[in-house]
């Protein structure tokens, strides 16, 4: 939770317009202290408050974004090279386990291990649960995460909540990677929601879960899948915005521009990347944290020819 606090008192400094963050209230709290920590150094620098969008994450099943990676270190193997370790992203596991507020589900772990020890703890949140976190925080906006194959899971979890976060937040997100059926899959959810203008929607398209940091062929992966869904939107008159997410990283502005989708997307969703290039100027060098937040946004906010 600190790490959260502090992640988002740098998101915030940056100029970032979104917090994503676990339906959690120890994490949403996190995150409104970390923004309330940004306004005093904003405040003492002369500069007017700011609130980027709080956003809370739910899942209508099981999903990779909502899991952890576990194991019990005392089955492992004493000759054992970790591999484990080598290709976790953001260093959670070590000699005692996984550590469950560094661990966001990534999954190579669960390949890597030679003996298979490593499994995935998924959960789904409550949606009452759900609805008493909305009420009790200032909370602007949720994200779903879907798949192809959870028609009926959204469709249940939307008419639990759907009617209470139409009438309080802002901006409903649905975010899904790409399928054979796309262009069904997303009709079908803008059914469902029937959102009309009462909130402004988003299509997140995931192009590759939690990848961001793997490289440039992933980033591509993401841009194709928002192109796909620009160009069904545009065909099929289908409401609200897009967002890259899902192996965004440092070659995603690149990219956009030369797929002709810079400008038309309305924005990207700096997730895993984010977290580990921060992660990593804190551990390095504290003071220039925040230098590596701004770089990051200065790509998709001010490109070189100020388009």
């Amino acid at each position: 939770v600190p790490f959260v606090e502090t992640l988002s008192e740098l998101y915030t400094l940056a100029g970032v317009d979104c917090i994503d963050c676990a339906a959690d209230p120890a994490v949403v709290g996190a995150v409104l202290a970390g923004i309330e920590s940004a306004n005093v150094v904003r405040a003492a620098n002369n500069f007017a408050p700011t609130k980027p969008f709080v956003m809370v994450s739910v899942n209508d099943g099981e999903d990779p974004h909502f899991r952890k990676a576990v194991f019990d270190p005392l089955k492992c193997p004493s000759d054992c090279p970790r591999p484990c370790e080598r290709v976790c992203p953001t260093d959670a596991i070590s000699t005692v386990g996984v550590s469950e507020l560094l661990c966001y589900g990534c999954g190579r772990c669960l390949r890597s291990c030679p003996i298979g020890l490593i499994i995935a703890d998924t959960y789904v949140r409550n949606p009452e649960d759900m609805i008493e976190l909305l009420r009790n925080y200032p909370i602007d906006a949720i994200e779903i995460h879907t798949l192809p194959t959870h028609r009926d899971e959204f469709t249940r979890l939307w008419s639990r909540i759907g009617s209470w976060v139409l009438e309080e937040l802002k901006l409903v997100a649905v975010s899904f990677p790409d399928s054979e059926h796309l262009e069904e899959e997303i009709l079908v959810r803008s059914e469902v929601l029937n959102i009309g203008d009462r909130v402004d929607l988003v299509w997140q398209t995931d192009g590759q879960p939690m990848s961001g940091d793997v490289g440039r062929g992933i980033a591509a992966k993401s841009v194709r899948l928002a192109k796909k869904v620009l160009e069904l939107g545009e065909s099929l008159s289908i409401p609200g915005f897009v967002q890259l997410a899902g192996g965004t990283n440092d070659a995603t502005v690149e990219l956009m521009r030369n797929s002709a989708i810079y400008g038309k997307a309305a924005g990207v969703a700096f997730g895993g990347f984010a977290r580990k290039t921060t992660l990593k100027a804190l551990q390095t060098s504290p003071d220039h944290a925040l230098d590596s937040a701004i770089g990051l946004l200065e790509r998709i906010k001010s490109p070189p020819n100020g388009d």
